[in-house]
């Protein structure tokens, strides 16, 4: 299966620190796949070199043919790579509705998609829309109209999936789509990312940063692991849940993996 994303001995370094180490690694065209590893492995750094939000300090990352290494973020974004955060990253005092349309509208017609005055009528194609992603995620249609800062925070999270997705990406990177949210309601999420691949099949690939294992080992193809940096194993869930190295180094024990 062809590459969509693929890097190229990927190192960041801070100083003495090498953050990111050297790391190739492939991600297959409509494949969903998870890195995981304990805090400070290079996680969220991999996902800053792939996004322009660090550029790299060595090596390449090719989106298809084109080595997209250093490029800015907004440029990347346009490529067709969108991504979640840690920290919830919304816009507080917009509504839920604005947030998405807005999303909706960074892809849309340059001639009217940020027109201050244009007719309300021109912006029905991202009202549609928009509607539709805030129903593929499972945002309360109650809540769509309210100051997004009013939501809960696992709708806000639910939102944050719903305005990259709304970008239309090639590449959706979700950074712990989970963080901060209760056990009850890690589930939900779990849904919504099957429910995303569904919709979206292999028009949309999917890498997924998590810390809660049972996510990860129910929805990955492939699961990847970091480890000071560097890639420590890689296999599907089961070679994962079996790997002598993976248990020592990072999960302790298979019971982890429940």
């Amino acid at each position: 299966m062809t590459a969509i994303l693929s890097t190229k001995s990927l190192t960041k370094e801070f100083g003495g620190l090498v953050a990111v180490n050297k790391v190739s690694l492939d991600f297959e065209k409509g494949s969903l796949k998870s890195i995981i590893g304990p805090n400070g492995s290079g996680k969220t750094t991999f996902f800053n070199l792939l996004t322009g939000v660090l550029k790299p300090t060595s090596g390449s990352i090719f989106l298809n043919d084109r080595d997209i290494a250093g490029l800015a973020p907004h440029t990347i974004s346009q490529l067709g790579i969108s991504r979640s955060y840690q920290i919830t990253n919304i816009f507080p005092y917009l509504t839920t509705f604005e947030n998405i349309r807005l999303a909706v509208q960074s892809r849309g017609n340059t001639q009217v998609h940020y027109n201050l005055v244009g007719k309300a009528s021109s912006y029905a194609e991202y009202h549609e829309e928009t509607f539709r992603f805030a129903d593929l995620i499972g945002i309360d249609p109650i809540r769509l109209y309210a100051p997004a800062s009013l939501l809960p925070h696992a709708e806000q999270r639910k939102l944050e999936i719903a305005m990259a997705l709304a970008t239309n990406p090639k590449l959706l990177l979700l950074d712990e789509p989970t963080a901060g949210m209760s056990v009850e309601e890690i589930p939900e999420i779990y849904e919504i990312l099957l429910k995303i691949k569904k919709s979206f099949g292999d028009n949309l690939t999917m890498i997924v940063i998590e810390h809660k294992m049972g996510i990860v080992m129910k929805i990955s193809q492939e699961v990847i692991v970091l480890s000071q940096g560097s890639v420590l194993a890689k296999g599907t869930p089961k070679e994962i849940q079996n790997n002598e190295n993976v248990l020592s180094a990072y999960l302790g024990g298979i019971h982890e993996f429940t």
